[in-house]
Parts: C-alpha cells; sequence; structure tokens
C-alpha cells in the first residue's frame, strides 16, 4: 500500500472520528429533557396557634423577708396547710442543706455498693443491662423534657456501675469517697440552718412558683368575652405581677385555651383536637368549646383537662393545631398527565419515555402527592419525571405495547 492510500485512509478515519464525536455533543446539547427526580416528602396540615391559658387562680403572697425554698415542681398538686416553700436567711443555706441531702444519698449508695450482701449476689451482665437501661432512660428524658426524672436515673447509673466495678475487681471499696464527702458534710453544717418561716398552702389544689398579674383579670367563665386585641395585650405581658406575690394556686387541672388562628373550617363547636406546645413533644388532646369568627382569622378556645410542668410554665404559649399528615411521592402540577380516564405522569429512563399511573393522596397549591408503591405501573421513588410535553410518538414502542398487552 503506497503512502497515497495510507494518508488518505488515515484522513478518512479522522473525519469519520470528527462526525461521530460531534454528533454526539450534538445530541447531548439539544435532546436534554426537562425533569425532576421523584423523592417521598412529607406534609403536615398544622395551624399555627398562638393563644393564653386561662385557669381561675388565687395568688400565694409572703410579706416577710428572707429567700425562698419551693417544696414542689410547678404543676404538682399540694393539699390545704402543706408547706410550699420554706424561707432561709440565704441562699447559701438552702445550697448547704441540698448538697448535705445529695451527699447522704452519695454515702448510701456507695456503702450498697461495696456491702457483699448486695455484690454477691450481683451478675455481671445484669449489671452492664442495667447500666445501658439507665443510659436509654437518660436520653428518653432529656428528649422529652422530663427532667424530673434525671437525678434517679443518674443515681440508679452509678449504682450499677459501683457494684460492677466491686464485682469485677476494678475497685475494692469507697472508703476513700465516703471519707471525703463525709468530709464535705461536716463543713457544710455550719452553714446549714433551719427555716426561719414557712409558707402553707390554704387549700387544696395545684401550686406555682410564680404570679403573671393576671391572675384578677382571666378568669374561665370570662373567655368568651376575650377580643383578639385583648389576647395580643396578654401575650405581650404588660401587667405586673401582684405585690409580695410569691406564687398561685388553682383548683383544677382542667383549663381553658384562647388562641388566634387563620379561619380554618376543621375548627368546628365541639371538635377534638391535638395540640403541640413549639417547647415539647408532648400531645395534648384539647376539645373545642367555642370559634368566634374575626374576619381573616378566629379565636377558639379550647378545654385541656391536662397539667404538668410545661403547661404551668407561662401564661403563653406558642402551639400548633396538628390535623392528619402525608407522605408519599412529590409530583409538581405541571407535569400531570392524563391518558384515558388514568391520571398519571411521563417519566424517562435512557432515551425511554413511558406513563406512569398515580394514585393522589394529597393535593397542594402547586403539588401532589403520590402513595409511595412497589407496583411498577405506578411512579416509583427516584423515577426522573419529565415536565414537558409528551408526545404519542415520543412514547416507547414497548411501553405501549405493554400497556395494550395488559388490556
Amino acid at each position: 500500500m503506497n503512502s497515497l492510500t495510507v494518508k488518505i485512509l488515515a484522513a478518512l478515519v479522522s473525519i469519520l472520528m470528527i462526525t461521530t464525536i460531534c454528533t454526539q455533543v450534538y445530541y447531548y446539547l439539544h435532546d436534554k429533557h426537562d425533569t425532576e427526580e421523584a423523592v417521598l416528602a412529607t406534609v403536615n396540615e398544622d395551624i399555627v396557634f398562638d393563644g393564653i391559658i386561662v385557669r381561675d387562680e388565687s395568688v400565694v403572697t409572703y410579706n416577710g423577708g428572707g429567700v425562698l425554698d419551693y417544696k414542689y415542681a410547678d404543676g404538682s398538686k399540694v393539699s390545704m396547710n402543706s408547706t410550699v416553700a420554706e424561707v432561709f436567711p440565704s441562699e447559701n443555706a438552702i445550697y448547704a442543706r441540698k448538697r448535705i441531702a445529695e451527699i447522704d444519698a452519695e454515702i448510701e449508695q456507695l456503702e450498697k455498693a461495696q456491702d457483699p450482701a448486695t455484690t454477691n449476689y450481683a451478675e455481671p451482665d445484669a449489671l452492664i443491662s442495667g447500666m445501658k437501661s439507665g443510659y436509654n432512660d437518660l436520653l428518653e428524658s432529656v428528649e422529652n423534657r422530663d427532667f424530673d426524672r434525671i437525678p434517679d436515673i443518674r443515681s440508679r447509673i452509678a449504682l450499677n456501675s459501683n457494684m460492677y466495678s466491686v464485682i469485677t475487681g476494678t475497685q475494692s471499696d469507697f472508703s476513700d469517697a465516703i471519707a471525703t464527702l463525709k468530709s464535705e458534710r461536716s463543713k457544710l453544717m455550719d452553714l446549714a440552718t433551719e427555716p426561719s418561716d414557712a409558707i402553707k398552702a390554704d387549700k387544696t389544689g395545684y401550686f406555682v412558683s410564680y404570679a403573671d398579674g393576671y391572675e384578677s383579670q382571666l378568669k374561665t367563665s370570662d373567655v368568651n368575652k376575650l377580643t383578639e386585641s385583648d389576647i395580643r395585650d396578654v401575650i405581650k405581658g404588660e401587667v405586673d405581677p401582684p405585690a409580695n406575690a410569691i406564687g398561685k394556686t388553682f383548683d383544677s387541672y382542667n383549663c381553658k385555651i384562647v388562641g388566634i388562628v387563620k379561619a380554618d373550617s376543621r375548627i368546628a363547636d365541639d371538635a377534638d383536637v391535638s395540640l403541640k406546645l413549639n417547647s415539647s413533644r408532648t400531645i395534648y388532646n384539647c376539645k373545642v368549646d367555642s370559634v368566634k369568627n374575626n374576619g381573616d382569622n378566629m379565636i377558639v378556645v379550647l378545654d385541656c383537662d391536662r397539667v404538668d410542668q410545661t403547661m404551668v410554665d407561662s401564661r403563653v404559649l406558642s402551639a400548633k393545631l396538628i390535623f392528619d399528615e402525608y407522605q408519599g411521592i412529590k409530583i409538581p402540577r405541571s407535569a400531570l398527565r392524563f391518558r384515558g380516564d388514568e391520571k398519571g405522569v411521563y417519566v424517562i429512563l435512557g432515551k425511554d419515555i413511558s406513563f406512569k399511573k398515580i394514585n393522589v393522596i394529597y393535593e397542594g397549591d402547586d403539588f401532589v402527592l403520590s402513595e409511595n408503591t412497589s407496583d411498577e405501573e405506578y411512579l416509583l421513588l427516584y423515577d426522573q419525571i419529565l415536565l414537558e410535553v409528551v408526545s404519542n410518538k415520543d412514547v416507547s414502542v414497548s411501553s405501549e405495547a405493554e400497556r395494550l398487552s395488559s388490556e
């Protein structure tokens, strides 16, 4: 083969390669489709609820001096003449008494952990299981904001851990630790003076260690008279608490929750609703006592028959009314298509375009949610949804043949 022939062949091969590359680039640039990946989405039909809590409350006052040590957590039930607070000359005295109580509990725990009557019958696996259970309870308490349980859980974890150290030989006993605690206790005894006075409940009810000044202004019998302006004024909290107020009591755990929401037909008299405070994961089951339309807004009065520390932490609450929750594959409305009586979308895989049915479970303003299924005839997770208009000639032959054969 002469050199001229080689040169001609080489030129032809080069031209062919360049043509192929240019063709691929052309189709890459001009054969793109406007798509959106099918992904899961969750829609909560929650309604923002800004409101206030109304109870029939009585202010507890104290005219003496000193520092108060409250004996009950807010929202606790107290009986008549029970001591709700003790009065001390200083905060140091309160600290010393509380620390001494903690030291006594720690010493008792350490003595139990090294006592042969206890350790001789303990199994290492059971102690490890107890520690794991304690850590799970601790995480659950923090997550649920149930902080009152934490000291007891920590004590249980420490006891299991200390006993494990003794029976495995890591620690012979806790004599040094006990001696250190006893020395600390001895130094605190001089500060731990007796209370100078005690404040007692004048009736049976529920006690809260603060007063905000609305105790005499807000009564359950008057909730239906409250205007939107009244509610917003209370939310602003521009009233001073009563002089010498150290807390308040209320007779019943039932309360009225009065709030402002956007007008919504789902909120009606006697309807059962769920309320979730933004500061807690707890769901409160309430009943709609009354609804008053006020233009674009509604004033809603809820009956709630539950009391806990979260519900008494503040007069004002920021919450949501919880309605249905939907989870499905999110589809833009612009991608919805019809094939006969079937509603669906077109999807693309490679160059093949096919029609996939959808089962709408929720309709939003500019999207719908379709049921998440494994049925190949329906839209599946991660399918590439075509957003552009598709003509019949674009649909893959195999897909259309499968449809006709199934019919």
